[in-house]
């Protein structure tokens, strides 16, 4: 069956959601205030935001197809931007463009594009170059800020690690989970909770599951059912990984909330037990650009495994036909959601850069290793953990110490 992948949806899955964001009201929509798109909004301990940079960040946010009231999640965004930015005038922490241009590349490549591409892309919805720098150095800057703040104060003690593998943070347990997903935004005018808890109750199998997906959730990933990929449970947000503590494959979740959101998931399988894969797993997958009278449909129909697009593919230029292994977790999240849905040799033709066909196939699928997660692996994530909460907690202190007048 003929897959589609949007540049949309590959942009919306190398976004990060921001961390410790909090509510500030704002009844002025940026893209329609008064007194020109130059003229302050906020300032923030007497730094403006003007309307045009509101703008600018409610494009970008459209652009990478996130949900919920994205106008007061663009003047968050901002706001928490100039206290980071202040922040780290305090550490006298600065970046050179070096550094900012790794930053913007290491972005793109989240969606498996150039920078050049990645900035054509989010052009088309208004949004320009400036506004994607300031945004990537606003996190580069924020990160270094946590490491002079929290550097020396993190640390994991070895009960600690002893606990989480215990818990199945290591081995004994499921590492990686195949997941689905249903997400309703939630921009605090209505009840997503609400309807979210009516629509589980329905739910009386994976089917179930896939169809109300399709009806209801506002992801990106909705027309494939909610399909994730395997994903590596030690990265998901706290409240999600208990919300699927304990949960057997074929299971469903009860509703979680998020940051702007309320998601449901659906355990569709894990990888668990003695003896199971616990390392990442690889997959070998080929994509086939258009060239000149290549007919994708007639070779999708023909080929059936990686070695029919080389025969294919002879006497094409050679950036015609692209194969990589790389590590599931490394792949763009749409282009996951892909190959999960294909067994070896199956194909699909999706939108690439450009909006131009690609026919995608999948070679194979192997595991990288059969060694659960080592320690180390395991105080690293019990460290991130730790850090992103400090980081919340910092940045409500910079809010509450801070003096923010909406013009």
């Amino acid at each position: 069956m003929t897959r589609k992948v949007t540049i949309g949806m590959r942009l919306a899955l190398a976004f990060s959601l921001s961390l410790g964001m909090l509510a500030f009201g704002l009844a002025t929509n940026p893209a329609r205030a008064e007194g020109g798109l130059f003229s302050p909004a906020v300032t923030v301990n007497g730094t403006v935001i003007t309307h045009f940079e509101l703008a600018q960040r409610l494009a970008f946010l459209q652009a990478l197809q996130q949900t919920g009231d994205l106008e007061q999640r663009a003047l968050n965004d901002l706001i928490d931007d100039r206290l980071q930015m202040d922040a780290a005038k305090s550490f006298g922490i600065t970046l050179g463009e070096p550094d900012v241009r790794a930053g913007m590349e290491e972005f793109a490549a989240r969606a498996n594009l150039s920078v050049e591409d990645f900035i054509n892309a989010i052009a088309q919805a208004g949004v320009e170059p400036q506004s994607f720098r300031d945004f990537v150095k606003a996190g580069l800057v924020w990160r270094t800020v946590l490491r002079a703040q929290f550097g020396g104060r993190l640390t994991v003690a070895e009960a600690e690690i002893d606990r989480r593998i215990a818990q199945g943070g290591a081995s004994g347990g499921p590492l990686r989970a195949l997941l689905s997903e249903l997400v309703l935004p939630d921009d605090g005018k209505s009840d997503a909770m609400a309807l979210a808890v009516k629509i589980r109750a329905k739910m009386k199998s994976p089917t179930d599951f896939n169809n109300a997906a399709r009806i209801f959730s506002k992801s990106s990933t909705a027309a494939s059912g909610g399909a994730l990929g395997w994903i590596d449970t030690t990265t998901l947000p706290p409240q999600v990984a208990q919300a699927l503590s304990g949960l057997k494959s074929g299971d469903i979740s009860p509703p979680v909330a998020l940051q702007g959101a309320v998601a449901i998931y659906l355990v569709r399988d894990q990888s668990e037990g003695a003896g199971a894969v616990k390392g990442a797993m690889q997959v070998d997958y080929a994509v086939l650009r258009p060239a000149s009278g290549l007919d994708l449909a007639k070779v999708q129909g023909q080929a059936t495994d990686c070695a029919g697009l080389d025969v294919a593919a002879r006497g094409l230029p050679e950036q015609a036909l692209q194969r990589q292994t790389l590590a599931e977790a490394a792949l763009p999240q749409a282009l996951r959601g892909v190959l999960a849905g294909l067994d070896a040799g199956e194909s699909a033709v999706v939108a690439g850069v450009g909006g131009a066909s690609e026919l995608v196939m999948l070679c194979s699928r192997l595991p990288q290793s059969q060694v659960p997660a080592s320690r180390d692996d395991v105080r690293t994530a019990l460290l991130n953990e730790k850090l992103a909460l400090m980081s919340t907690a910092y940045l409500q202190e910079l809010r509450a110490q801070a003096i923010i007048v909406q013009q």
